[in-house]
């Protein structure tokens, strides 16, 4: 969003019979070349983080607490309602059946820590209250709160860099466009079927300027 202003002021005369003697006009100042008070803009800067990179921390969090008597060969990521969903297909280590195992299914939201830059998994828990897995999910559940962390740090720093370079160029006709982006604050996050949209609104200063 840019705001800027533009005022053109003016008179206009109507002359009846012998026109008046001509007025010279008042000469134009002379072009600046830097503006005292730059204006204002805000910009939405989306940063993406896809659910293969989110299964990819879950699977590493499961293989620090799955109990010796089962596996989880399998799992899935998706969203669904505005919530996450973490599929996991559970076999009992005897089994050897490759298509054995039961699947069972944790939902939770995401949660942004804006300011260390991360986002992790949170209000995970069961889909539904079954009895018997409870036991099993639990101390799982507990580690994918725990551990299922995803660092965007990195990308929004490239993000913000990569926008500050383009708002900085040359325009046409001896023109020229200098702005910073000085702060970027969580607007809202979105949850499309290929990974997590962290929508950030990024605010600065932008000056059109004139000459070398």
């Amino acid at each position: 969003m840019l705001r800027g202003s533009l005022e053109l002021a003016g008179t206009a005369e109507t002359a009846i019979g012998q026109p008046p003697p001509a007025v010279t006009a008042t000469a134009l100042p002379s072009l600046g070349r830097d503006v005292s008070e730059p204006g204002e803009f805000d910009v939405i800067l989306p940063i993406r983080i896809g659910y293969d990179m989110l299964k990819d921390k879950i699977a590493k969090a499961l293989a620090a607490v799955a109990p010796a008597a089962m596996s989880i060969p399998d799992l899935e990521v998706y969203p669904s309602s505005g919530k996450l969903v973490v599929g996991l297909r559970i076999v009992k280590a005897s089994d050897t059946d490759a298509n054995a195992g039961q699947w069972v299914y944790l939902t939770g939201s995401v949660q942004v820590d804006a300011d260390g830059h991360s986002v992790r998994l949170a209000d995970l828990g069961l889909a539904t209250s079954d009895q018997e897995l409870a036991p099993l999910i639990d101390p799982i559940v507990a580690q994918l709160r725990d551990k299922t962390n995803v660092d965007y740090g990195v990308a929004y720093q490239n993000l913000l860099n990569a926008a500050n370079e383009k708002l900085t160029r040359p325009l046409k006709d001896g023109f020229r466009m200098e702005g910073h982006l000085s702060s970027a604050k969580l607007e809202k996050v979105y949850l499309p079927a290929d990974g997590i949209v962290i929508a950030l609104r990024a605010s600065g200063e932008l000056k059109i300027l004139y000459g070398m």
